[in-house]
């Protein structure tokens, strides 16, 4: 790049940064209740500006332009340049996050909240990607990692109560919205397009509990332990292969060198993936993650062989792990589960 390159590349990337913290902190206030269109708003300013400063430094100055024209690109075109497939989940949720954008410059109810926050928050860890393998650039140095969740309000929306309150035309317009975006999620099943973070208080009798209470029998508040409905897909996120995946972008993330036999475990897998689907099996086994409903769900018809879906705390039990001795772990399970009888023929590893 030349001098006048460099200098709009580093402001892009500068102000690109800027609107990504905006867009986070505007969503996360409590004070206000606007967050779903300033988040909009300034995520989708924060990639443009990320994928012209990338488009720069790959191109050149002059691709930012449309030809024969002062204009630089829109949004929408700087992704078709930079992620050519429109089938790819990342452009099906930047489409729908562009989508809100517009919306939200004309007219929005806050029951959109329930249904965009999670297209919201996938964008959200699609920047934080992208950033980091487009620019080299990582986001956890201007804002903890743990502040990229959105506080996003996922509630059911009351087709009845919202008749009251709107008239037909914004209620038709609010369920089509929700039609398209859950029809959509469905069919693509993947983080990369919607994804939520899910906050689960349960009541056991271990001692291990991070909040306790006790039940009185008299007292001023009446309370009562009650049993809910868990929706499968939000508690388990996770195929086997997005568990892999998880694990595998923490490892490179974090510069942590995973080591079986005494090699890095790059070197001993297709794709010099460093952690695989057998590595995983050696969790699910020596844990007992198919047993267990904090880690896993079995999402096999009646009938048909087990089929297992899982959560964000066996990415994080698996992470934790691998964290501690990523020079010993794997050994230590496979020596570990060896010593276990092995399974029945012909039944699904995962």
């Amino acid at each position: 790049m030349n001098d006048q390159e460099r200098q709009t590349y580093d402001r892009l990337i500068r102000k690109a940064q800027e609107a990504f913290l905006l867009a986070i902190e505007l969503y996360n206030r409590p004070t206000i209740q606007y967050h779903v269109e300033g988040c909009s708003f300034f995520l989708c300013n924060a990639w443009e500006l990320m994928l012209k400063a990338h488009i720069i430094e790959r191109y050149g100055i002059g691709e930012i332009y449309y030809p024969g024209n002062t204009r630089t690109l829109s949004l929408e075109d700087c992704l078709k340049k930079v992620f050519t497939n429109s089938k790819d989940p990342l452009r099906r949720n930047m489409d729908k996050l562009i989508d809100v954008r517009n919306t939200s410059a004309h007219f929005i109810v806050p029951e959109y909240e329930s249904f965009y926050g999670p297209i919201l928050q996938a964008s959200v860890e699609n920047f934080d990607r992208q950033a980091r393998r487009l620019l080299g650039i990582e986001v956890s140095d201007l804002i903890p990692e743990n502040y990229l969740v959105l506080s996003v309000r996922k509630s059911a929306v009351d087709e009845d109560e919202c008749r009251a309150r709107y008239d037909p035309i914004v209620l038709e317009k609010m369920l089509e919205k929700r039609e398209g975006i859950l029809t959509t999620a469905d069919e693509l099943d993947n983080r990369k397009f919607s994804c939520t973070y899910v906050t689960e208080l349960r009541s056991t009798k271990k001692g291990d509990a991070d909040h306790t209470f006790r039940i009185a029998e008299s007292g001023d508040v009446p309370v009562a332990i009650i049993k809910t409905p868990v929706e499968v897909k939000n508690k388990y996120p996770y195929r086997p292969s997005g568990v892999v995946k998880a694990i595998c972008e923490r490892l490179a993330k974090s510069n942590v060198v995973l080591m079986q036999d005494g090699s890095d475990t790059r070197a001993r897998t297709k794709n010099r993936r460093p952690f695989n689907l057998y590595m995983f099996g050696l969790f699910t086994s020596f844990y007992g993650m198919k047993t267990d409903s904090r880690y896993s769900y079995d999402n096999s018809l009646e009938g048909e062989a087990s089929s297992f879906i899982y959560s964000q705390q066996a990415v994080d039990l698996i992470w934790d792990k691998i964290r501690e001795n990523p020079e010993g772990v794997i050994d230590r399970l496979k020596k570990e589960v060896a010593k276990r009888p092995k399974p029945t023929p012909g039944a699904k590893e995962f």
